[in-house]
């Protein structure tokens, strides 16, 4: 059974699988315990975990809706659909991420701020695109008129991180649907119940039963998602280890495309000029957003010298006066809630432990209370160049800080990772905020902000970051194809 919430669902459908229009009961038999990180209660005992005939039924479904009345939507059609969609939301969007905020630990109080808004933006933005995806002629000089069009791929599937979970349904699915695609999602199985609330009001917008469905599972179920043969598009959101086995994957089936959002190190650059208030706002907040459990985390902070003290000496009472903020992500009033399970505490308890033998530890990095999953925020200073702390995403409250002289050693610092997909730089130069930008290995570089995303820019990373774009025009949504006659 799924606890108690407020949305007006049978809770027993949380526990089933959302195919060509219905909750479906899952053939698989296995499944799994999650459990509410703020004090370990259990909030489902049986979670599915989707195996290959429910994989099978769910991709027989999308490739008939793919054929079925959705190919005869005009752009218009698609436009009204998306606007209607987020008309609903208006009313349930507050629902359906509570549902989340129960497995995951995220704040309840990030809805009405950021989430609701945020969500409904993306299903806009992506309604006004539905008409724009115009093709190529070119004449026939050589006896041959060429044309170029864009269009549709067919069956596409989302598999998404638990951090923000319907957030990144919809990041998925506007551009998708606004093409003429359709969308099998696969939530994280830590995050499964918000979009599974979600998916019915689809068709309660007016898609064709089958367009948008939802099958929930763990690493197993990706992996037969990948490795399908009638699936056409892989976009996937999480770590870089996991990526890689997508990639490898959909090559050795049947070559579908994959767009990977993958993990960060994010660097922030403070120069000697930069105003230090706003540094101090970006990066704090870069850092502390969803207790740090996000890929575009300004994780690395490089001060210059002639400004260190004051800058960590300040960066460090804001850390440690946000352990203060630590509460119940249920309460509308707490702004930092625990990480998201058991697992990632001690995943990032192991490695403050680290850190603390190859950095100093100056702040915080110990567990918040008797119970649950609440990890103070941490500071570290002076890393040695190899440390774990400083080389490697650690997906939780932790910061590592370290000093620079010159332009050219800050770069070479900041680009000494494999990591490529957030940076920051802070300064009132125009010309040296713009001439260090330029040099940062980073998909998106912020001047005088940090772990910023807008949905009209593209969004993705460099390096081990990932492949593939999100958000804005560049989003890898459709097929080009060349007609010659």
């Amino acid at each position: 059974m799924v606890a108690a919430h407020s949305l007006a669902l049978n809770s027993r459908d949380l526990t089933k699988f959302y195919i060509n229009g219905s909750y479906v009961e899952p053939i698989s038999k296995d499944t799994y315990i999650l459990r509410n990180p703020k004090d370990n209660s259990v909030v489902a005992d049986a979670v599915p975990v989707g195996g290959s005939e429910d994989v099978d039924l769910a991709v027989s479904a999308a490739q008939a809706a793919f054929k079925g009345p959705w190919s005869t939507f005009t752009a218009a059609q698609r436009s009204e659909c998306l606007r209607r969609l987020a008309d609903i939301l208006e009313e349930k969007m507050v629902d359906i991420l509570t549902l989340d905020s129960l497995t995951t630990g995220n704040p309840v109080s990030l809805i009405p701020s950021r989430e609701k808004n945020y969500i409904k933006a993306n299903l806009l933005y992506y309604a006004g695109w539905t008409d724009k995806q115009k093709g190529d002629y070119y004449p026939a000089d050589d006896g041959f008129v060429k044309l170029v069009r864009h269009e549709p791929l067919g069956v596409c599937v989302g598999i998404n991180p638990y951090n923000s979970p319907v957030a990144s349904f919809i990041i998925k699915a506007a551009p998708c649907l606004a093409t003429g695609n359709v969308l099998i999602i696969k939530p994280s199985e830590k995050s499964p119940f918000g979009s599974l609330a979600l998916a019915p009001l689809f068709e309660e917008a007016g898609f064709p039963k089958g367009v948008v469905q939802v099958v929930c599972g763990d690493g197993r179920t990706g992996a037969i998602f990948a490795k399908h043969m009638h699936v056409r598009k892989i976009s996937f959101t999480g770590s870089i280890a996991t990526g890689k086995k997508i990639q490898i994957a959909a090559a050795e089936s049947n070559l579908k495309r994959v767009t990977l959002e993958l993990g960060g190190k994010s660097p922030a650059v403070i120069f000697e000029d930069a105003n230090l208030d706003n540094a101090l706002t970006w990066t704090i907040n870069g850092i502390l957003a969803r207790s740090g459990q996000v890929c575009v985390a300004a994780s690395r902070v490089y001060v210059h010298r002639s400004i260190a003290d004051k800058f960590i000496e300040a960066y460090t009472q804001r850390m440690k006066d946000a352990a203060s903020s630590l509460g119940d992500p249920q309460d509308p009033d707490t702004v930092l809630g625990p990480l998201a399970d058991a697992t990632s505490f001690e995943r990032v308890q192991r490695m403050i432990e680290k850190g603390k033998t190859e950095a100093e530890l100056v702040v915080g990095g110990v567990q918040h209370g008797p119970s649950g999953c609440f990890m103070e925020p941490a500071v570290f200073l002076n890393p040695h160049p190899n440390a774990e702390i400083y080389k490697n995403e650690v997906f939780g409250p932790v910061a590592v800080i370290k000093t620079f002289d010159t332009e050219e050693e800050v770069l070479d610092l900041a680009n000494d990772t494999e990591f490529g997909l957030m940076a920051g730089v802070f300064t009132r130069d125009i010309n040296r905020a713009l001439r260090v930008s330029s040099k940062i290995e980073a998909g998106v570089c912020g001047i005088n902000c940090i772990s910023y995303m807008n949905i009209q820019v593209p969004f993705g990373g460099r390096k081990a970051s990932g492949i593939g774009r999100e958000f804005g025009e560049y989003v890898s949504a459709f097929l080009v194809r060349s007609l010659i006659q």
